[in-house]
């Protein structure tokens, strides 16, 4: 421990004594990042021998980018492994000389460690994300996300810039939520809705920024939800959707996309019913059904489809519908009684509860109308034959599904990215492979023309 510090002391006087040899000074920042990342109380000794405030200063005072770049990248590291170098670098001053340097013009790669730096110190942190907001370090954030997205010729370190600045924005408007914050980034939502225009296999690269940025800045925002319908970001965002979807089935690339998106439409629409029955005309229940099918879904993803899918049906009935007629429901009730995850068996129950009106509706009304009087008898009969499936359910578990309180609400740490590959045992044991009329469904989804979803016929 002793020895280290020594090290330490000697690190930072390298720093001190080094100042016209550039190389030597990266390789002491780097070298003490390495030693800090050990242990904590390292981290902490070299904040009080005076470490942060010399590198801090070397960032702004150095005239060499190579070293200013380090002591950027060097802070934000330290400060990432310890709260009190946070808090130490959470200062007025701290963020107007941020704000002023990323308005300067320097090399792609400085430029980004600058933003990540910013990143660090709003994360998790209401005091940085308000100093952010009054020193203007928002609004510098927003006009590089404006003016950086990466066209398709783009090198790799615009692309990771502009991923890099979408992911401080997140990080100053959520965890902890900041409405004032949201409300000044929705106001590039016009911009972004073109944006979704652009996510597709080729690009796919873009879903993650886009999407994460969107649904941070709605998230328990009725204002920002409102707004973003206003300029037609929900009609591109499920647009978008139903593109991707018509080729999860056989991609796993687009699998991914999908639930990027699936989840940033479910922040759309939380809590706010009166923008879900929009939705409707966009046939998004079909596609999404066919997304919890897709042999490219990772088990681990499909509470985030089924969550999708109760907001949607919780509060529009032409969303149940289209669950009924396109054999939603048995899904449903596979994945409640043979789903190994419990959350995922809870989301299947709300959905079959916010299903459940519709589906004695639409079951009684077989002993009122004739064959003459509409194409959907053996709809009907369908719905009087899941009714009582889910009543055999019902003594089998010894409650009523839809008056059982189950509150389901998405974790509060699920992130909007996530990991999906292809995993053929768990599909094999699959409870979508034992449901009849699934390919039926997916195969009206994908010989449907690329970007478009038709309603499905009931057969």
């Amino acid at each position: 421990m002793e020895a280290t510090k020594t090290d330490l002391r000697l690190l930072l006087e390298c720093l001190k004594y080094q100042m016209k040899w550039p190389g030597s000074q990266k390789q002491a920042l780097l070298t003490i990042i390495s030693i800090c990342k050990q242990n904590g109380q390292y981290v902490e000794f070299f904040r009080e021998i005076g470490g942060i405030t010399f590198i801090y200063n070397l960032s702004k005072s150095s005239t060499f980018s190579q070293v200013k770049e380090t002591a950027l990248f060097t802070l934000a590291s330290l400060a990432e492994l310890h709260e009190s170098v946070k808090q130490s670098l959470c200062r007025e001053e701290t963020f107007c000389d941020l704000a002023q340097h990323l308005e300067q013009k320097m090399p792609l790669t400085e430029k980004r460690v600058a933003v990540y730096m910013l990143s660090v110190l709003v994360s998790n942190n209401r005091c940085g994300q308000t100093l952010a907001k009054t020193s203007r370090c928002i609004e510098t954030l927003l006009n590089l996300f404006r003016h950086n997205f990466p066209d398709p010729n783009a090198s790799y370190e615009q692309l990771q810039l502009w991923a890099t600045v979408s992911s401080a924005l997140c990080g100053s408007v959520n965890n902890p939520q900041n409405e004032e914050n949201q409300n000044t980034c929705m106001h590039v939502f016009p911009l972004v809705k073109t944006w979704l225009q652009e996510v597709a296999l080729p690009r796919a690269e873009l879903a993650q920024p886009i999407c994460s940025f969107i649904g941070m800045t709605v998230a328990n925002n009725p204002c920002a939800q409102q707004y973003f319908v206003s300029v037609g970001g929900l009609d591109s965002l499920s647009e978008t959707l139903t593109r991707v979807l018509s080729q999860s089935a056989h991609s796993a690339p687009a699998c991914k996309v999908a639930i990027v998106i699936t989840k940033t439409l479910s922040a759309c629409i939380s809590n706010n019913e009166q923008l879900v029955p929009s939705l409707s005309k966009s046939m998004v229940i079909p596609g999404l059904l066919c997304l919890l099918s897709s042999p490219n879904l990772d088990p681990q993803d499909q509470l985030a489809v089924v969550l999708t899918i109760g907001h949607l049906t919780d509060a529009c009935v032409e969303h149940q519908s289209q669950l009924l007629s396109t054999g939603g429901l048995p899904i449903m009730i596979s994945l409640l009684t043979e789903a190994s995850d419990e959350e995922v068996r809870k989301a299947a129950m709300f959905v079959l509860h916010t299903c459940k009106r519709i589906t004695e509706s639409l079951g009684a009304g077989m002993s009122t109308m004739s064959l003459e009087e509409s194409d959907m008898k053996s709809h009907w009969q369908s719905a009087g034959e899941i009714l009582q499936r889910i009543q055999l359910l019902e003594k089998k578990i010894g409650v009523k599904l839809w008056e059982r309180d189950t509150e389901i609400q998405q974790p509060s740490n699920q992130k909007l990215a996530s990991s999906v590959e292809c995993k053929e045992a768990w599909w094999e044991g699959s409870v979508m492979r034992k449901v009849k009329g699934y390919h039926r469904v997916c195969g009206e989804l994908h010989t449907t023309p690329a970007g478009t979803l038709e309603r499905p016929n009931p057969k």
